[in-house]
């Protein structure tokens, strides 16, 4: 089971092109974007191997059980709940994120409502699956979708128009010092590795990870490509014009000999499954976290929560225009780095102490 965890870390860094971040990183490409990309890199390697560290001494357990045996419940409760509500957001941001690139893209006339309705509804679904189910699932979908990922990549270096002048030129701004937003939009892509608190009681970890270096291998390749891609085809100053940055820049690249000519196709293709699993994931890892504070767990209390989580979505995408979900990611994005910084800490502690008991 140990590759499932490559995979989930893997996932996280492909689907960072929907949730904002290549926007947040492109409006700092003048105030520390690279330089928060180099600093996440390491970070995010080093948080991964840190939490990977503490959760292998609790082989076959998830987070909810090892709270149990360590915090009183006046504190595990909250906090549970906390996190869930976290890994919520996360899937709910993807849902409203991709349901206005589909409309916008594919089916302008479709009402945003009906659109967001959908993917709620599959995620919700999915949500309620087994855990090993999700992660099988997981493996299909990355086993076609990184294939397509490095083929857009290929089209978009091999393009006429990818100016490397536009990239070499962003190398003034290699020692501007970020902001906390920057590096929080930076440090996303490795997020994934969290995803095992749940997920560890699938793993026993018989044997230690092995080929760790992937993490950071990827998570250079993945980081760049998000940032400079953009730049190369767009241009230091046009990119900043474009809301969906990536989707725009698929949108230039074209397959002279293929049965699809526009990239664009391909890519949201490509997206509509990685979101999906993304949300499924996120929304299964939540309502899990949140049904263990639960003394009583009757078998539709799984469909109470991700029945509210979905309808929370809709009001989401409801009440807010794009320029406050934008804001409000950014938010999340911020939050989230702290909250993940004090999981990863508590989880090292907590497996250092029973190593050492």
């Amino acid at each position: 089971m140990n590759r499932y965890f490559y995979y989930l870390v893997i996932l996280c860094m492909l689907i960072n092109t929907i949730v904002y971040v290549p926007r947040v990183l492109i409006e700092a490409r003048y105030h520390g974007a690279i330089t928060a990309i180099i600093i996440a890199i390491p970070l995010g390697s080093l948080l991964a191997f840190l939490f990977y560290r503490g959760m292998r001494s609790f082989p076959g357990l998830g987070i909810p059980e090892i709270f149990k045996q360590y915090l009183p419940a006046y504190l595990r409760f909250p906090i549970l709940v906390f996190l869930g509500i976290m890994w919520f957001a996360a899937g709910s941001i993807v849902v409203v994120a991709f349901s206005h690139i589909t409309l916008r893209f594919l089916n302008p006339n479709a009402s945003l409502t009906n659109m967001v309705l959908c993917f709620v509804l599959v995620g919700c679904w999915t949500a309620t699956f087994s855990s090993s189910a999700i992660l099988f699932g997981l493996e299909i979908i990355l086993l076609i979708a990184l294939p397509i990922q490095g083929f857009i990549i290929y089209k978009a270096f091999q393009n006429e128009a990818f100016d490397w002048n536009a990239v070499l030129a962003m190398s003034e701004y290699v020692l501007v010092i970020p902001s906390w937003d920057t590096l929080s939009a930076a440090t996303y892509l490795f997020t994934g590795y969290i995803s095992i608190s749940l997920f560890n009681r699938l793993f026993e970890w018989k044997k230690r990870l092995h080929y760790f270096w992937i993490i950071p291998i990827t998570g250079i390749i993945i980081s760049f490509n998000t940032f400079f891609i953009p730049i190369g085809i767009l241009g230091t100053l046009a990119v900043d014009d474009y809301l969906d940055i990536w989707v725009n820049t698929s949108d230039s690249l074209r397959m002279q000999y293929g049965l699809i000519e526009r990239v664009v196709f391909l890519y949201l293709f490509l997206y509509i499954g990685l979101s999906l699993i993304f949300i499924t994931t996120c929304w299964h890892v939540g309502t899990e976290l949140v049904k263990s504070v639960f003394p009583k767990q009757p078998k539709f209390l799984k469909w109470v929560i991700v029945g509210t989580v979905g309808a929370g979505t809709l009001l989401y995408s409801h009440f807010f225009n794009e320029k406050q979900l934008y804001h409000y990611a950014q938010q999340w994005f911020n939050l989230r780095f702290a909250v993940e910084l004090l999981l990863v800490t508590i989880v090292f502690i907590l497996g250092r102490r029973k190593k050492h008991a």
